[in-house]
């Protein structure tokens, strides 16, 4: 399994895509896209559009891909509120690929984590830019 841990700029996303592909017919079992969001929002940055737009040109390419966009938040706020933000994540980042670069919905999960899986460790009530994420899994 292959992790992005930062953004990746589109044209190097997609570069690194290219010359994948040009070496081995077959994609990566499983690659971890991650989407940033500020804190208690659901509004996606530009390079994170352009992150998508790469990741649905990818599954556009090679009908046997499919996406699990995984909501999460950090721990800033109740836990109820951080479930219903990461679903509500997950959600904007899955309308995208489906109504704006014609993803066909069937290949798009969409599932929420809330505060529950913290990729990095923090104490509550602790603001995390990488812990608020919504997480494009590839395979």
């Amino acid at each position: 399994m292959k992790h992005v841990v930062a953004t990746v700029g589109a044209m190097s996303l997609l570069a690194a895509f290219t010359v994948a592909t040009a070496q081995s017919p077959q994609p990566p079992e499983v690659t971890i896209y991650p989407v940033s969001f500020t804190s208690g929002s659901i509004v996606l940055h530009t390079a994170d559009y352009e992150t998508i737009h790469v990741i649905a040109a990818m599954m556009a390419r090679d009908p046997a891909l499919v996406a699990t966009v995984l909501g999460k938040t950090d721990t800033m706020g109740p836990a109820s509120y951080n479930e219903r933000l990461s679903q509500r994540r997950a959600e904007a980042v899955s309308r995208v690929l489906v109504h704006t670069y014609k993803v066909p919905a069937d290949r798009v999960e969409v599932r929420w984590a809330g505060e529950s899986q913290l990729v990095v460790p923090t104490a509550n009530q602790t603001a995390e830019l990488q812990i608020r994420v919504a997480e494009i899994i590839v395979r």
